[in-house]
C-alpha cells in the first residue's frame, strides 16, 4: 500500500527513513507533504521519496495517510484532507490527539491508528504506543505494528492510556537527559573533564537500561546490586532520597499526562 507521512519534520523524516532502512516501504512508496519541501518525484534529502507541498495530492494517491504534525496544526490539516481519505486507513502521532478527535473531522469510513512514539525514534531505540478505532482492522493494526518496529519497540495500549504513555515514554527523554546532565556536572564538580563526564554518563544511563530490559530484575534489585553496605553509592542515594527524587520525577509524568488531555481539549 501507498504511504503517504504528513509532516517531514524530526519525526516524519525519522519515520520515512527507518522504514526504508527495515525494507518496509521502498522509496517509490513513499510520497512525504510538508510545506518546507522542494516538490520532486525523487527527493534524496528524505531517502529518495516523492515529496509535495500539496496534503490533499499525496492523501489521494496513497492508501495509508501517516499524519506526523504537531498538535496545534492538526486541525488545519485534518480539514484539509478529509475529502480524500474516506475508507482509508490514517495514522496520527500528534500528541494529546485522540481518536474520537480525530474521528470528528474525518469520514466514518476511515479506519483510525494512533501512535505516540519518542524522540529516540530518531536513532531507532524509541518505543512506540499505539491503539484503534472500531474502524481498523486487526490487519491495519498489524501493519502500524510493523511501520514503527523500524524505529523501535512496540506495544499495543488501550487508548484510555495514551496520555499516560505520552508523560511517561512520550516525555520521558527530556527527563533522561536532564539526569545526564546533572550527572555530568556532578563529575565536573569533581574534576573530570566536561567531554569524559558527559560520555560516562551516558553510557551509564544505557547500560542501566540495557540491564532492566535484558535481566528481568526489578530496578530496585539492581539498585541494592550495585548499594554495599557503607559505601560510595548508599551514601549517593541516601542524597537522592533526602531530595525527594523519586516524588518530583513521579509528578513530572503525572503533569505531562495532565498537559496531554488539555492538548485533545484546545
Amino acid at each position: 500500500m501507498k504511504l503517504c507521512v504528513i509532516g517531514l519534520g524530526k519525526i516524519g523524516s525519522a519515520l520515512v527513513q527507518g522504514m526504508l532502512q527495515a525494507g518496509i516501504y521502498q522509496a517509490e512508496e513513499i510520497i512525504g507533504c510538508d510545506i518546507n519541501v522542494t516538490v520532486k518525484e525523487r527527493n534524496e534529502a528524505y531517502g529518495g521519496i516523492q515529496t509535495t507541498t500539496d496534503n490533499c495530492q499525496g492523501a489521494e494517491q496513497s492508501e495509508v495517510v501517516l499524519l506526523a504534525v504537531k498538535p496545534q496544526v492538526i486541525n488545519k490539516v485534518l480539514v484539509e484532507i478529509k475529502d480524500v481519505v474516506k475508507d482509508k486507513l490514517v495514522v496520527s502521532v500528534a500528541a494529546g490527539i485522540s481518536i474520537d478527535h480525530l474521528e470528528s473531522f474525518l469520514p466514518s469510513s476511515c479506519r483510525i491508528v494512533r501512535v505516540m512514539p519518542n524522540t529516540p525514534i530518531l536513532v531507532k531505540e524509541g518505543i512506540s504506543a499505539i491503539a484503534s478505532n472500531k474502524t481498523a482492522t486487526k490487519e491495519d493494526v498489524e501493519m502500524v505494528k510493523e511501520m514503527f518496529s523500524g524505529v523501535g519497540e512496540v506495544v499495543e495500549i488501550e487508548e484510555e492510556l495514551m496520555d499516560a504513555v505520552t508523560g511517561l515514554s512520550g516525555s520521558g527523554p527530556a527527563y533522561v537527559y536532564m539526569i545526564i546532565e546533572a550527572l555530568a556536572d556532578g563529575g565536573v564538580l569533581s574534576g573530570i573533564s566536561r567531554e569524559l563526564a558527559l560520555k560516562l554518563a551516558a553510557q551509564t544511563v544505557l547500560g542501566s537500561a540495557k540491564m532492566v530490559l535484558e535481566s528481568g530484575k526489578h530496578p530496585g534489585e539492581l539498585k541494592d546490586m550495585v548499594t554495599s553496605p557503607g559505601g560510595t553509592s548508599i551514601r549517593g542515594v541516601e542524597v537522592l532520597e533526602s531530595h525527594g527524587l523519586r516524588g518530583v520525577i513521579i509528578d513530572a509524568v503525572k503533569k505531562a499526562t495532565e498537559r496531554s488531555k488539555e492538548l485533545n481539549n484546545m
